[in-house]
């Protein structure tokens, strides 16, 4: 068993069974619905996944079967007469097991408001008490019917997570996506009674990062804690932007409407600023490559999907294909040989298998061979509070210059992820490097200068010494981060 899914087991206290898997990844059906928008499952549940209709209902399956009766119906409740209105996706507690606690987001009758609602489940497992009811968070969103987001997530930190669009219309109007007074084109983030933790980055804010245009679907991966956000782009770029775990903290801008992607969009209605606009990981172009509509999947952590372990899925409404890419690496991304019509979402289950859901109707589980057997206790995994251990050790840093790459070789004394990020203050920023690394192994990760810094660097170490700031980050599966920040002084030459 690999050093990643013994830690996936001790993170999700999944026992898994040892089949044999297959050749390469399928697509299972599991049933038909009515326009599923997201699927999930509940924390500690091996049984049940739960599958959100757009109308407003909420059906389960249970160890494989439908249920017949709906979970929740929130049909007269929901506003779903434009085409990205309606039920959109749903959420579990922690402790959802004790206290029956689940949020859904919703755009509500009669005037298409984003809602997110605290409900409870019934004494029958199987159904939830429509009257037991709280709304947690209420956004206006009177203009157009477009644009509102619609993805709930309860983080690695237990907080709720909250997508919401730009309000629609075409190159946000109203520039809602920079206006920290607007709560639309935003990640927020509240506590799961809807409480501002004390901790965002806007004090007296639920907004945790603005400058998205509609982020339709985020997801965390379960071993790192990283962020990976799908936004859908307007009529040129569609783009995945990474938040890394030790990053979650800081104030993040990902520059809608001045920016699509990397592109600057001319069409704004009136000047167009977006300090520390940052850079997606990964952009589509809709005329090149045949995006319309990006759907932001997960991480896959499934130990039975080998062909795809540790790799982003990713799709698009308009292109059946479905993507794969190792988050390092957005050159890398390659096609998985899955394709589904009509992609409307991931889902990912309480033992994080994989799902795929078509609006068209279906809905499948993404398996290798034989289904990952889920029989988890329900009882959550021990509390991990230690960072981990590092060592780390430079070489090649008095050379920069004359070469361009150095080496930085760490060790973690537990399996984590190890990020690298090395500088010449007012020279230059050697390339960002990071890997996944098992407990006690030395690694070595090599920042780089590009040819230009290199020459820059040359010609600045001529006569005084440069400083050289080096930070390596780690952080394990429990989302502790351990940080050790070096500086040298270079000599001059």
């Amino acid at each position: 068993m690999s050093v990643r899914a013994a830690l996936l087991l001790a993170v999700v206290g999944a026992l898994l069974a040892a089949a044999p898997a297959g050749a390469a990844p399928a697509l299972v059906p599991l049933g038909t619905f009515e326009s599923p928008t997201y699927v999930t499952g509940p924390p500690g549940d091996d049984t049940r996944v739960f599958v959100v209709e757009r109308a407003g209902r909420i059906r389960i399956l249970r160890d494989g079967a439908e249920r017949p009766q709906p979970f929740l119906d929130l049909a007269a409740d929901t506003r779903s007469a434009g085409s990205e209105q309606g039920l959109l996706s749903m959420a579990f507690a922690p402790d959802y097991a004790a206290s029956g606690r689940f949020f859904v987001y919703l755009t509500a009758e009669p005037d298409g408001h984003i809602e997110v609602r605290e409900y409870r489940r019934s004494a029958q497992p199987d159904v939830a008490d429509p009257t037991v009811r709280r709304t947690l968070v209420r956004i206006p969103h009177p203009t157009y019917a477009n644009h509102n987001g619609g993805q709930l997530r309860v983080g690695p930190d237990g907080m709720l997570w909250i997508g919401t669009g730009d309000g629609g219309g075409g190159n946000d109007p109203f520039q809602n996506a920079q206006d920290l007074r607007s709560e639309l084109g935003k990640i927020l983030r509240v506590t799961l009674d809807g409480a501002i933790p004390a901790d965002n980055p806007f004090p007296g804010s639920r907004v945790w990062a603005y400058g998205v245009r509609n982020p339709w679907r985020f997801s965390f991966d379960r071993l790192t804690g990283d962020l990976v956000i799908g936004d859908v782009g307007q009529g040129a770029r569609e783009e995945v932007d990474v938040a890394p775990a030790p990053e979650r903290g800081r104030a993040a801008n990902w520059g809608w409407p001045c920016f699509e992607g990397t592109r600057t969009n001319a069409d704004t209605a009136q000047p167009c600023t977006a300090p520390g606009a940052l850079p997606p990981f990964l952009e589509r172009r809709h005329a090149a490559d045949g995006y319309c509509s990006i759907t932001g999947g997960y991480v896959v952590r499934d130990p039975r999907l080998p062909t795809l372990a540790g790799r982003y899925l990713f799709g698009d409404f308009c292109r059946p294909a479905i993507q794969s890419v190792a988050l390092g690496d957005a050159s890398g991304a390659q096609s998985t040989g899955l394709s589904v019509d009509g992609l409307s979402s991931f889902g990912e289950d309480a033992c994080g298998r994989i799902y795929v859901a078509s609006l068209t109707g279906p809905v499948y589980r993404l398996q290798d061979g034989a289904a990952t057997t889920c029989t988890s206790t329900g009882a959550p995994p021990a509390q991990d509070a230690a960072a981990p251990g590092l060592d780390v050790r430079l070489h090649g840093a008095r050379r920069l210059g004359a070469r361009r790459r150095m080496s930085v070789a760490v060790g973690c004394d537990e399996p984590c992820e190890i990020r690298v990020r090395a500088r010449l203050p007012g020279l230059a920023k050697l390339s960002a490097r990071h890997v996944d690394a098992a407990g006690g192994e030395t690694v070595r990760l090599r920042p780089a200068l590009s040819r230009a810094e290199a020459r820059r660097v040359r010609r600045a170490r001529r006569g005084r010494r440069v400083q050289l700031k080096v930070t390596v980050q780690a952080a394990d599966a429990a989302g502790n981060v351990a940080q050790d920040r070096r500086r040298r002084r270079l000599p001059a030459r």
